[in-house]
């Protein structure tokens, strides 16, 4: 029990002095940024250490914002939510506005979404961060384009479209100083423009990285929805009980859905990589940490990816629990499957390489290693020739292997000669 107690305080000191040293890592920067910005505005030094895009918008904003701005121009809040419920854009974002609203409530953030003039058309939030937001009208209807605020993330994202944080005194006006903002721009799927700005916004102190991950994975989500809309007419619904999901993540990475090739992102890819290991499916909780391990990732984060996954594949994954509901052929679990049965030959034709071999989700991690360790170990005990030079076609640059395999076999054996030639050069 003394131990037990020991380590717990033990565990709680090293939380307590790692929580210490992040913080003061933020403070760090938000001093450096506050410098920087000081020595910008009087025109008194370098600008090396400021960010190229976030200087070059400074520059452009001190051509028509005061740096004294104390808050937002303002449009008719009334009119600009009505104008984004009934716009395409806003039909599109539906599909995560619960997520968003759970971002915000949880961790106190405060959420926007912009049209293509970077006004705000929705937003929500915890209530500390929405009384800040109401102090610079960063609610409804205010206008959050450089040229009306200066510096901020939602104006660089729109305008170099591509995601962007401002963190503390990278903003222009000194009004959001003790703001880091996280906004990814919405691209159209035609044109490839940005037609508005998804944003999460807290105190400086809650910088977090993890926090612009879930952002981008949100406005991916939109995007979909938006070319789904457009695509609409072609697209044939997907019934899930005779859908065959076919997965080839074995020294490659393919999907077919009925036989016709799926493109996945790599995050995608190891959704259903997981999914298949697991034919009783997951909860969010466990599918989070398969994937992220202790990363600080919101649930809402895997939320939004599994749900973009779904609109791509249809009703092929349900949900409570995740699971993939389809015939599913997955080479990784069919070889898992072979060597819990003592079936080396069909484990050694299926293996075709390390599995997603530059995943690090955790859980894939360690099937990687399972697969890896296990066929090798296997095969090398068998002490059969064929299956040792089948395995180190599979892994042609492991020299090892190919030296197993020329030991095993007979001399006039037209394969010894070319597993030979493997040891001596590898990436042959």
């Amino acid at each position: 029990m003394v131990r037990s107690t020991a380590r717990v305080r033990s565990r709680r000191r090293a939380g307590h002095d790692w929580g210490a040293r992040v913080n003061r890592e933020l403070r760090d920067l938000r001093g450096e940024a506050q410098e920087n910005w000081r020595v910008a505005i009087e025109g008194q030094g370098s600008a090396s250490r400021i960010r190229p895009e976030v200087f070059s918008s400074w520059q452009r904003s001190a051509l028509t914002v005061p740096v004294d701005l104390r808050e937002a121009p303002l449009l008719s809040p009334e009119v600009t939510q009505q104008s984004f419920t009934q716009s395409r854009l806003g039909q599109a974002c539906q599909v995560i506005l619960d997520d968003l609203r759970e971002v915000t409530l949880a961790g106190d953030y405060v959420a926007a979404i912009t049209d293509e003039m970077v006004t705000i058309t929705w937003m929500a939030g915890g209530r500390k961060m929405l009384r800040h937001a109401d102090d610079v009208r960063f609610t409804l209807g205010g206008c959050w384009n450089e040229e009306s605020v200066g510096t901020n993330a939602l104006a660089l994202a729109h305008k170099l479209e591509h995601p962007s944080t401002v963190f503390s005194a990278e903003h222009y006006a000194p009004m959001v100083h003790d703001w880091v903002c996280y906004s990814a721009p919405i691209l159209d799927p035609t044109s490839g423009h940005s037609l508005g700005v998804i944003d999460v916004s807290a105190l400086w102190s809650k910088s977090n990285v993890s926090v612009m991950a879930m952002v981008r994975a949100l406005a991916r989500n939109v995007e979909y929805e938006l070319a789904r809309d457009h695509r609409a007419a072609n697209i044939t619904p997907i019934d899930s009980s005779s859908a065959h999901l076919r997965l080839r993540l074995l020294g490659e990475s393919r999907v077919t859905l009925n036989q016709r090739p799926v493109k996945l992102s790599p995050r995608q890819t190891e959704i259903l990589c997981i999914l298949a290991l697991y034919e009783r499916g997951l909860s969010l909780d466990q599918l989070t940490a398969f994937l992220y391990g202790d990363q600080p990732i919101s649930v809402a984060t895997v939320k939004s990816e599994v749900s973009h996954l779904r609109s791509l594949l249809g009703n092929v994954i349900s949900s409570r629990p995740y699971r993939l509901n389809a015939r599913v052929d997955a080479d990784h679990v069919r070889v898992l499957n072979a060597l819990r049965h003592g079936d080396l030959t069909s484990a050694v034709t299926s293996y075709k390489g390390s599995l997603l071999a530059a995943s690090e989700c955790p859980e894939i991690v360690i099937t990687r290693h399972q697969i890896d360790v296990a066929i090798r170990e296997a095969v090398e005990r068998s002490g059969s020739a064929e299956l040792m030079f089948e395995l180190s076609n599979a892994v042609p640059d492991d020299p090892y292997l190919a030296t197993l395999a020329a030991e095993l076999m007979k001399h006039g054996d037209a394969r010894r000669g070319l597993s030979i030639s493997r040891t001596s050069n590898p990436s042959g």
